[in-house]
């Protein structure tokens, strides 16, 4: 019930920004210029405003690198496993594919963690979330090398999408106040507490504005493979590695929730600027979108087992 209750307003705020994108004559540059806004400001806020304070001593680093690491290893493996011997697609759609299953929504991850269980979960996440953009920015690009020998792909890419990533300078400019001994307090916190409480309900406006129902083209199989793999095969992975590094409390919820959210839409960004399949990119994130709804309760279930 705890999870339902958690889930409920984020499904509804996603809906909430399907409508006004839809019915409310919102021009698409307007919804265009929200998300940059959330992504360049109020998401970083958020990230600086619960990580400056936090005592760091708590956070099991290496072990949540570990984790991290098992996970997306595992998928990608099987994701290569799967291409070559099981279902082969063409190297353009391999790759959509391979985003959709491994790339994480930080947004729904966050306003999760936030309706679970507060502050502690938003800045486990947040730590969580930087590890996972600079693994999975050097798997894909790792990825395009290999499959379609993409021009541009390579490590410098991985440096400039990793280190110009918001999500990652935030957590970093948040962990180097804590660490500094600077903190964060006075007027600087009022803003920049005021600006990231602006980030999960218009994060959640943006998500469900990027919906596109009406446009759900490219190969189907793919795009189910894609969602089965993201919503339940990851996150089982998932449950395993922190039922054996011994995970517990914020820190096992919010890799379950990093690894149980769908994908997002710099996925399809990455297909269109790479050469990946952007038809079907672009129909797997409106279709995990959707599904999640119906997957996270039953995997966030295992919030209440004992493992957690």
């Amino acid at each position: 019930m705890l999870v339902v209750s958690a889930l409920l307003p984020v499904i509804l705020a996603i809906v909430a920004g399907y409508l006004l994108r839809r019915y409310a004559a919102i021009p698409l540059q307007s919804w265009q210029h929200m998300s940059f806004v959330t992504y360049y400001l109020f998401m970083p806020a958020l990230e600086i405003k619960v990580l400056a304070n936090k005592p760091l001593e708590q956070f099991p680093v290496s072990t949540l690198v570990l984790a991290v690491a098992a996970v997306l290893v595992l998928m990608t493996l099987w994701l290569m496993v799967w291409q070559r011997w099981c279902r082969p697609q063409s190297p353009a759609t391999f790759t959509s594919l391979y985003q959709g299953a491994v790339r994480f929504n930080t947004f729904v991850a966050l306003v999760m963690a936030d309706q679970l269980v507060g502050d502690d979960g938003v800045a486990a996440v947040a730590l969580i979330a930087a590890l996972i953009i600079l693994l999975v920015n050097l798997l894909c690009v790792l990825i395009f090398v290999l499959y379609l020998n993409a021009e541009g792909a390579s490590i410098g890419l991985f440096l400039r999408e990793s280190f110009s990533n918001p999500l990652i300078l935030g957590a970093l400019v948040g962990i180097g106040l804590n660490l500094s001994g600077l903190g964060l307090d006075g007027p600087l916190y009022s803003f920049v507490e005021l600006m990231g409480s602006a980030a999960l309900p218009v994060g959640l406006l943006v998500v469900g504005a990027a919906l596109e129902p009406d446009r759900l083209r490219g190969s189907w199989e793919v795009i189910w493979t894609a969602s089965a793999f993201q919503l339940l095969l990851k996150p089982v992975f998932a449950v395993g590695v922190i039922a054996w590094l011994g995970l517990s409390g914020v820190y096992a919820i919010g890799l379950l929730l990093c690894f149980a959210v769908p994908a997002p839409s710099s996925a399809y960004v990455l297909a269109l600027k790479k050469g990946g399949d952007s038809e079907t990119m672009a129909a797997i994130l409106t279709v995990q979108t959707l599904l999640a709804a119906l997957s996270m309760p039953l995997v966030l279930s295992l919030y209440q087992s004992p493992v957690f």
